[in-house]
């Protein structure tokens, strides 16, 4: 059973600069990352040090600004042993997809990132952002320590609205106001490896990331939009 979602245009046509930054996490410790800037991005070598013991839980993330502003980002997770040297070939091949502008929107930019992967990872042609597992609200790069809630999920495909979104955010303080880092709105992909993209929806006010519930509904209305339910 797959989903089938699209991109929505005004996501597509809203990244249309390189990435600002690239970054490289192990066990889903973003607060950790080694993060470089375009210019900067580490010899073939120097990751293979940064890589080293390290091969089994890897994941990359490229950081952009949408033409309106807001920070978005697209990441994929790969797993396999320590050791593995696949590993290296997969963290370079997506750190160099960073560099150049060969690309005109965000399914470009995919398709390039999907070419250019390891034949052993088997992500083929138009297979990136296409079957939605879920949909989660937390702060960026502190996924896995501070509180996440799930907004929507393949098993229940109604979009909620705002007053529900509202309410499900009502226990969580922390995410209404933090001072760590702007909240987002993450689009989870489990096939054909973890991924995912995410967008801003919080504004940053006197030193505080204050969540916009409504631009979280917003984004989810206009992602969802082209949604189609699972079929056997």
């Amino acid at each position: 059973m797959t989903s089938n979602f699209s991109l929505p245009s005004e996501l597509c046509e809203a990244v249309t600069r390189s990435p600002f930054r690239v970054q490289i996490a192990f066990d889903g410790n973003w607060m950790d990352a080694f993060r470089f800037g375009p210019d900067e991005l580490p010899s073939r070598d120097d990751l293979h040090k940064v890589l080293a013991g390290r091969e089994a839980d890897v994941a990359v993330e490229f950081c952009f600004q949408l033409r309106s502003g807001e920070n978005f980002f697209f990441g994929q997770r790969r797993l396999g042993k320590k050791g593995d040297r696949d590993t290296l070939e997969f963290v370079d091949r997506a750190f160099k997809c960073s560099l150049g502008r060969d690309w005109i929107d965000l399914p470009d930019f995919l398709s390039r990132l999907e070419r250019a992967m390891p034949d052993i990872d088997r992500i083929a042609k138009d297979t990136l952002c296409k079957d939605l597992e879920n949909v989660e609200i937390g702060i960026t790069d502190w996924w896995r320590r501070g509180d996440v809630v799930e907004v929507w999920n393949k098993e229940s495909p109604v979009i909620p609205d705002l007053k529900q979104i509202t309410i499900n955010l009502d226990d969580f303080p922390s995410l209404h106001r933090n001072d760590i880092k702007f909240a987002c709105l993450e689009f989870n992909f489990l096939s054909p490896l973890h991924h995912w993209f995410a967008v801003e929806i919080s504004d940053q006010v006197e030193g505080f990331h204050i969540l916009r519930p409504s631009k979280a509904w917003s984004w989810l209305v206009k992602c969802l939009s082209n949604y189609k339910e699972p079929v056997d």
